[in-house]
């Protein structure tokens, strides 16, 4: 019993935490932050399901491209459940073919330990400047792709909208 209620109040923890971002009209971060992003692609993913009342309808609409509308809601309602409630990947897991790393936990635990940076003369203060880049620039892409993943969230929806007769 302990369990399930450890369980419920976590999920219900991690809802309460997730409303608050979404229900803040009056933001307190800008229309540019990643925060902002994910805010608006989970709001129009929850929107395009509860539009899409019956998801095999969605074999009707023509196809764009490669992708068809059936699995393109598969895709973004997987996503958004990734982005809220995934885990990491374990760091020995492949991705697409190469390796996310090839280094043990042990290894990895004594070269940061030692302040190595794996680049031999590499100090403290310019590593951590180059892992400050990286992260910006991989915010970049992140904002560019959920910006992609809402619009195509949008577009389906309308689509769906038209496909059934409902108001646009």
């Amino acid at each position: 019993m302990s369990f399930n209620t450890d369980i419920s109040s976590k999920l219900e923890n991690s809802r309460n935490s997730l409303r608050k971002i979404a229900r803040n009209d009056n933001t307190e971060f800008s229309k540019e932050s990643i925060l902002h992003e994910m805010e608006k692609f989970v709001k129009m993913v929850n929107t395009m399901d509860d539009t899409v009342l019956v998801p095999s309808r969605l074999m009707n609409l023509p196809q764009e491209g490669d992708d068809d509308p059936f699995s393109l809601f598969s895709m973004l309602n997987d996503l958004k459940t990734e982005l809220l409630w995934a885990g990491a990947e374990p760091e020995e897991q492949s991705d697409r073919g190469r390796r996310v790393s090839d280094m043990s936990d042990t290894d990895s635990e004594t070269s940061s330990a030692a302040g190595d940076s794996g680049i031999e003369g590499e100090d403290e203060r310019e590593s951590a400047a180059r892992a400050a880049e990286d992260c910006r620039r991989h915010l970049r892409g992140l904002r560019r792709c959920l910006r992609l993943l809402t619009a195509s969230a949008t577009h389906l929806t309308r689509s769906y909208q038209e496909e059934v007769g409902a108001p646009v």
